[in-house]
Order: structure tokens, then sequence, then C-alpha cells
């Protein structure tokens, strides 16, 4: 990405070519539209409220504005928008587009006081430590993410209309550029409690199928998922005793037992197993359903965009869930179709089915 270019002379405020109303019910922002080199714009401009306050607030988005649109003409121009998230009597909250032609789609995100005007940081919600590790929650639990990258603090944020605090990883950041801009929701992340390593970890001596941690700070739950309850926190290193597997929103899970006789259940990425060890799967009265949600899904051999493709799955169509894995940066079910044919498909492209 190229580096943004300084400020064109001419701002919002002094080129509006028309001027439409931000559909919120209040008409509190207005959008100013222009083209200019090549880049289609729209600018949000405050309107309401304290007059000094709004023109610094609107100063900060022309900014803003400007500068992506210097960027993108650039690029062989493209488009510039907004969207408003949170809008309230204290927060005024706004994300800036940039689409260019070529090269990937950036977002700035930008918050103000709406008692002063002022850009209201990420350090007003959180510190340096909490920032980084609820961004360290967020993306190992949410993207394949190497875990060398896993305390990256976001590049911007918003807020959201419920209050969450967003954080926006750049396309290129964290992930490869191809797989574009990541979104964290920091609010809801759990931050991670820094503690010192247990010398030597935990082992479990009893008999049956071992696994071992290979994560740090890994939590166990009461269940198979991510909302579920934690229980607490495995040592890294840590021997456990293998239960039972289960496979909830396209993730593995494994149940636990330690070396303290409490068992819990461990993300399938976070747990180690020897090659060829057969884990039960969690026995249901019922098979686990799916539904593939996306058109001419492939169905691969391995849970890989190297797999071979076997076929390809029709949308709507139901499928037994079968189990579970991360390769490629993603993460794939196992299914079984109704001619008995099993195969890999991406998770995302398949929906769980209520029971």
């Amino acid at each position: 990405m190229l580096k943004k270019l300084a400020t064109v002379l001419l701002s919002c405020l002094m080129l509006s070519y028309g001027t439409v109303a931000w559909a919120a019910g209040n008409n509190e922002v207005t959008t100013i539209t222009r083209t200019e080199k090549k880049v289609a714009v729209e600018c949000p401009k405050v309107v309401s409220g304290n007059g000094a306050v709004n023109t610094k607030i609107n100063t900060e988005l022309n900014r803003v504005v400007n500068n992506y649109v210097t960027e993108a003409s650039s690029l062989g121009g493209g488009k510039v928008h907004y969207d408003v998230h949170k809008c309230d009597n204290e927060l005024i909250s706004f994300t800036i587009v940039m689409t260019p032609k070529q090269g990937v789609e950036e977002t700035s995100g930008v918050s103000f006081d709406r008692a002063t005007g002022d850009v209201r940081p990420l350090s007003y919600y959180y510190n340096s430590s909490e920032l980084l590790s609820r961004s360290a929650d967020g993306l190992k639990y949410l993207y394949d993410v190497d875990v060398a990258k896993v305390k990256t603090a976001p590049d911007t944020y918003y807020v959201d209309t419920d209050s969450n605090v967003i954080g926006i990883y750049h396309a290129g950041a964290i992930l490869d550029k191809s797989e574009g801009e990541i979104e964290v929701n920091l609010s809801a992340a759990d931050p991670v409690i820094e503690k010192a390593p247990v010398t030597p970890p935990p082992t479990y001596t009893g008999t049956g199928d071992k696994g071992t941690i290979t994560g740090t700070d890994v939590r166990m739950r009461s269940g198979a998922g991510l909302d579920t309850e934690i229980m607490g926190y495995f040592e890294k290193g840590e021997t456990v005793k293998v239960l039972k597997s289960d496979v909830q929103a396209g993730m593995k899970w494994y149940q636990v037992t330690r070396s303290d006789g409490s068992t819990g259940w461990v993300s399938a990425d976070y747990c180690s197993i020897p090659e060829g060890t057969k884990v039960p799967i969690t026995t249901v009265t019922s098979e686990k359903k799916g539904r593939i949600t996306g058109t001419e899904v492939r169905m691969r051999s391995d849970p890989s965009t190297n797999g071979d493709i076997l076929d390809y799955f029709e949308k709507g169509e139901e499928v037994v869930i079968l189990d579970a894995a991360s390769g490629s940066q993603m993460n794939w079910t196992k299914v079984r179709r109704a001619n008995g044919k099993t195969g890999w498909v991406a998770s995302d492209y398949c929906q769980e089915i209520s029971q």
C-alpha cells in the first residue's frame, strides 16, 4: 500500500456538489458528494449540536477523507465513503472507507467526544497492556493467526451501536493481504491473564490417550464452544487425558482430564495428540446436521485449499457433521452427504442446524 500523501487543499465543505441527509432519523449528519480525480466521494458533515464543536469534528473528517481521496487517485480512482455507527449525546463514531480500483480496500475509524469535538483514542477505553491482551484473545479464537502476531494492536477502531469497541486490522497487518481487513470485538474479548508459568507443567500420569497443551493461557471451558463458561487456564506443555471430541461452529474440541482430576474442554487447535490416536466423538441422540450456505462450494479430500476437489455441494444441501480441523488459515468441517460420500468443506459455508 502506498503511503498516504498530503491532504488535498479542497475540503468537503468547499466542494459540495451535492448534499444527502444521513438516514438515521435524527438528521445529525449529512453527506457532501463530489467527484475528484476519478474518485467518487461521500464526505460526512455533522450538522447538529454546538457549532464550534462541529467545526472541529468536520475538520478532522475532511482530513481523513481527503487523504483517502489522494491515495485512491494514485491507484487509478475509485470510491471514498463512510458509515456512522454509534451516535448519541456523548459520542459519534465513523468509519471512512477507501475502495480503490487498484489495490485493497482500507478503513479508518474515527470517534469524537460530542462535548469537546476531540478525537477519542483507543487509550480512552483500554490501557496498552489490556488492549494487547484483548486483541490477542480476539485474534486467537476468531482467526488462524501466527502466534507471534496475536499480541498486535489494531490499526484503527470504531464504536458500534451497542457500544462495542471494534478493532480493525488493515489488509496484510495480520494475515495475507488477500484475506482483506479483519475486525475484532474488543469489548467481547476476555483479557488474557498474565501469570508465571508452572515449571514443570502438570502431567497426567493415569491411563488413556494423552494430549499436550501447545498454547499459552489456553482456556479450559465447561463445554465445547466459545460461548461456554471459562473454568480455568491450562499451562503450556501440560499433559492431559483426552476423553472425547465434539464439533461446534466449525471448531473441534476435546474433553480432557487434568492431573488434578478436573475435567473440561479445550480447543483442538491448542491440544496436540499423537498421530493415529482415535478420539471418540461425543455420543448424541441424533446425528449433528449442517446446511451448505454457499453456491458451488467445493468438497475436498483434506482440510486444506490444497486438498483435491472431490465434488461440489448444492446450496442448501443438508449434510452430517463428522469432524473439524484447521488448515490454510481456515476452519474446515468434515461431512457426510446423503449418498454416503465424505469430505471436507470450509466451515464458513457449512452452518450447523439446531436439533
